[in-house]
């Protein structure tokens, strides 16, 4: 099963491209954190970048990059969330 948004074409296009990096089939890629196959895409978030990731490490950019889709708002509401206490607090 490939990605829609990744390299995974290059196994139809240039096959020889990934056997030689060791590549497994269905990936286009090896993840730059712990080195198990992954997808070759565009960073989850707004910096305009690409990299390789497992899907664990992709999901968890998601999630815990100040820079990610998810965690910019994470990020967001707990700074809001502080912002929102201290005031209480103060009061």
């Amino acid at each position: 099963m490939s990605e829609p948004d990744c390299l995974c074409s290059l196994w139809t296009t240039q096959p020889d491209v990934l056997a030689s990096q060791g590549v497994p089939r269905g990936f286009c890629g090896h993840c730059e954190v712990c080195g198990r196959p992954g997808h070759t895409r565009h960073f989850p978030g707004t910096s305009p970048s690409s990299g390789t990731w497992c899907e664990r490490h992709y999901r968890r950019l998601l999630w815990l990059h100040p820079m990610g889709w998810y965690g910019r708002r994470v990020y967001g509401a707990t700074i809001v969330g502080a912002l929102v206490a201290y005031t209480l607090w103060r009061a």
